[in-house]
């Protein structure tokens, strides 16, 4: 219980600061290619070119997978890579999440939630971490075999929400 409410408090106090930040102030930048828009994202999420394990194209939208390294364990960041006109922006208007705890030994990596696109398109987001390279994710309409990196054990899928 110790680990947990702080990191609750911080996870609130995370969020309420990045409302606050991006108050719709803030202007995507575009690019003319997908791959200049994916190293913008690098640079934008301080990652790795290798930390990106899956690229997800969903109802018209295009979604970028990446781990990360947190103080407290693994975590996974879902951005989508916007469209119009011809140019190519990268979209992140959600947290990343926490996988993998490295001080709670009975962690449940099982996560999903809800995100709209920069184009107003609602998904949900499955995701999660396994030692099985075949697991299988329940869905609200079905159980689907989501895809895995297998050197992380980080599983995901994206589907429309109805």
């Amino acid at each position: 219980m110790k680990v947990v409410l702080p990191f609750a408090i911080a996870m609130i106090a995370l969020t309420g600061c990045s409302a606050i930040a991006d108050n719709g102030t803030s202007e995507l930048k575009w690019y003319k290619t997908k791959e200049e828009t994916i190293n913008h994202g690098i640079k934008e999420e301080k990652m790795k070119k290798e930390d990106i394990i899956g690229e997800v194209s969903e109802n018209g939208e295009t979604f970028v997978i990446y781990k990360k390294q947190f103080e407290e364990g693994l975590g996974v960041g879902v951005s989508s890579i916007s469209e119009q006109e011809g140019k190519f922006a990268w979209y992140d208007p959600d947290q990343d999440v926490l996988v993998k705890n490295d001080k709670v030994k009975k962690y449940s990596s099982e996560i999903s939630w809800g995100t709209t696109t920069q184009s107003g398109k609602d998904f949900t987001i499955y995701t999660g971490l396994s030692d099985d390279q075949s697991p299988i994710v329940k869905t609200r309409t079905s159980e689907v075999s989501p895809a895995i990196d297998k050197k992380s054990g980080i599983y995901f899928y994206i589907e429309p929400a109805k």
